[in-house]
């Protein structure tokens, strides 16, 4: 499976894509959702938006520092099929994420 990580925080990134390829995903890497999908000045919840309604379904994870449950029900309500706030830690990692 190929996964894109769409994050603007470089060390946050490099850690999770670290984490990802010792599970054996292909991983891209993005800093930002003009790179991620071509579009500029796009969020997370404007990304989420754009690949629901062109990719339903896409199987969509949303990492976030964003915690409130307003944040998880829409994203919910988007279409994410999870929502995992930070921190948070991986398997095969030593170091949990900073928030």
């Amino acid at each position: 499976m190929r996964i894109l990580v769409a994050k603007d925080d470089a060390a946050l990134a490099s850690f999770i894509n670290k984490g990802l390829e010792s599970e054996h995903y292909a991983v891209d890497v993005s800093s930002d959702g003009e790179q991620a999908r071509n579009l500029p000045r796009l969020d997370g919840v404007a990304i989420l938006r754009f690949l629901r309604t062109r990719k339903p379904s896409m199987p969509i994870l949303v990492l976030t520092g964003r915690t409130r449950v307003e944040d998880r029900v829409l994203c919910l309500d988007l279409g994410a099929d999870d929502y995992l706030g930070k921190p948070f830690s991986l398997p095969n990692c030593q170091h949990a994420s900073e928030p």
